[in-house]
């Protein structure tokens, strides 16, 4: 049987996962690995639809490393189950036969992974999920009341809100990067990067530094990074001029 009790404890839990808020890598992953009504894994597409009326791909989890649906582009009037279930604002279900014969673009577009079912769920706020079962839908009706208790739960999901704090997560990052930067400010310069500064003052590039101190210019350009940080200077600009206040 397609539906059974125990799928009450799977939208529970759901729910329940649903308040951690997580991103929406965590969450294509876990629908994948945990909604499927069968238990068994299903891949899981995740599209937005933008303001030029195309559905591209937010999140994915089952597919291919290098699948096209990574960068898929449907039109909103495109003859497929996720665009169709969009424009009608209604799941689309069904087995693999059934809609290949509804909708004339269905297509695998990773086709070294079979799927037997797909269920395709719209959202108020403009996305659609897409589930590829392993399962053939034997009882339709079950299905659909399934994938309706998903589809609420779903529409709790705020992706803005979710992209809020992944940037502020960001830009706490960068704070803290600034902060390593920061307290790097003062440190003794080494030898060679006392060179480096002489070399720099009298005008060498990187590339002509690598070559008379015997290393790459990536080197030298990183070993420049770190100069500046403990100088505590924006560039060669500054450091350049520096020889100017050195000079009585």
């Amino acid at each position: 049987m397609f539906f059974q009790d125990t799928h009450s404890e799977t939208l529970f839990a759901l729910a329940n996962f649903l308040q951690q808020k997580p991103d929406t890598a965590e969450l294509c992953e876990y629908l994948a690995t945990s909604v499927c009504p069968s238990g068994e894994l299903a891949r899981v597409y995740i599209g937005r639809l933008d303001n030029d009326a195309v559905i591209r791909t937010e999140m994915t989890f089952g597919y291919a490393l290098d699948s096209e649906v990574t960068d898929l582009a449907i039109p909103l009037e495109s003859d497929r189950p996720v665009a169709d279930a969009l424009r009608k604002k209604k799941m689309v279900i069904g087995n693999k036969k059934e809609l290949f014969e509804k909708y004339s673009e269905v297509q695998d577009v990773d086709n070294r992974s079979t799927w037997a079912s797909t269920a395709a769920i719209p959202t108020h706020s403009g996305y659609v999920f897409a589930f590829l079962l392993q399962c053939t839908i034997e009882e339709p009706e079950y299905a659909l009341l399934y994938f309706r208790a998903v589809c609420a739960l779903l529409g709790f999901y705020n992706f803005e809100e979710v992209r809020t704090r992944q940037l502020t997560r960001e830009r706490v990052k960068n704070q803290l990067q600034n902060a390593k930067v920061f307290a790097s400010k003062g440190s003794p310069l080494t030898e060679r990067q006392e060179l480096i500064i002489d070399l720099i003052k009298k005008s060498k590039t990187n590339g002509q530094i690598g070559h008379m101190l015997g290393y790459s210019e990536s080197l030298i350009r990183q070993e420049t990074i770190i100069i500046y940080q403990k100088l505590g200077i924006e560039g060669r600009r500054e450091l350049t001029q520096s020889k100017d206040l050195d000079q009585p």
